[in-house]
């Protein structure tokens, strides 16, 4: 049977079609994760007037895949104005039912003519691989796109084992006497904010990156602010725990976010060490602050997936020994222009 003829149309979070667009998302993240949630179309919208808003850190564009009538692909292309500025990010998604018709190789041209429009040369993507011949991978290896960090996926079965969290919890206490533990939710206090703007910032200069062609990112306290009005308003609480200095400076954080309309998953942010206070196990002791706070304010939450590359070995070793289990891997893959 001949595939009905497809168009590309543009469309926007307050046009009709938007709908349709964030159910062919939902569609085809069941198919390939289908013991995940998809994610709530609230989500997509409030991000995508996140983009059409002036005066952000970034902006984008929306299309979708149209045949006979309906909203079959998704492509969404992100584009940095604070650094990074010759990437575009590019999400590609076609309904199970209408994939091997080549819709997301005309979705991925698209793509790539509206970024070469705004001058940039480098295209960057992700996919989530639950298992081995993920259909993310297969695109993008048959559309010339370089594999540059391979992340692994561990998932914590909640509630934490009691004896194994304590027992983390006091050797890690002792190791980093001197560190205040503070915990917050979806607002950085007031006086921890441009710390926490330079820990952002050394994310993208510490955390492993693989052979991404990314730069530092412009990190200040208004970014930090965008950053947490953009999750509010996408329906996630962040919880976050930090370890302070004596004298008032934050040098660690970590951040769990929970969707609050599928609070039984939660999802781990960023976690981060400054270079020159870590081997005091600091990690280790805002991870387990962090899990005490999520037991508290949201006993509901079953289970938390974390992504790290296995260069990062104290991570990995902090994440198993709270109980997280190999469940799958994200890569992060790009193609110059």
């Amino acid at each position: 049977m001949t595939a009905p003829a497809s168009r590309i149309v543009e469309l926007g979070p307050g046009d009709d079609p938007f709908t349709s667009w964030c159910r062919v998302w939902a569609a085809a993240q069941r198919a390939d994760r289908p013991d995940d949630p998809p994610r709530p179309a609230q989500e997509h919208v409030a991000l995508g007037r996140e983009l059409a808003a002036p005066g952000g850190s970034r902006d984008g564009v929306h299309r979708a895949a149209v045949a006979d009538g309906a909203v079959v692909g998704a492509l969404r292309v992100i584009f940095p104005l604070k650094d990074n500025t010759s990437l575009a990010v590019l999400d590609v998604a076609v309904h199970p039912a209408h994939r091997r018709r080549g819709l997301g190789s005309d979705l991925l041209a698209v793509g790539r003519a509206l970024a070469t429009e705004r001058g940039r040369t480098v295209l960057i993507a992700e996919v989530d691989e639950a298992a081995p011949g993920a259909p993310g991978r297969t695109f993008a290896e048959r559309h010339g796109w370089a594999c540059d960090l391979t992340e692994t996926r561990r998932d914590l079965v909640l509630p934490v084992d009691e004896d194994r969290l304590s027992a983390l919890e006091a050797e890690a206490a002792r190791t980093s006497a001197g560190y205040r533990i503070v915990t917050w939710r979806d607002r950085t206090p007031d006086p921890l904010l441009e710390d926490r703007a330079l820990l952002e910032r050394r994310m993208t200069t510490d955390a492993p990156h693989g052979d991404l062609p990314v730069e530092e990112e412009e990190w200040d306290g208004e970014r930090i602010r965008e950053h947490e009005r953009s999750h509010v308003a996408r329906g996630r609480a962040v919880l976050s725990t930090g370890a302070v200095t004596g004298d008032g400076r934050l040098v660690a954080f970590t951040d769990l976010q929970v969707s609050l309309g599928q609070p039984e998953r939660a999802h781990q942010g960023g976690t981060l060490v400054l270079r020159e206070h870590r081997g005091r196990r600091l990690g280790a002791r805002i991870k387990a602050a962090v899990l005490r706070d999520l037991a508290a304010r949201f006993p509901e939450v079953r289970r938390i997936s974390t992504y790290n590359s296995e260069s990062n070995t104290p991570m990995v070793a902090v994440n198993e020994a709270l109980g997280f289990r190999l469940a799958g891997q994200l890569s992060s893959w790009s193609l110059r222009l």
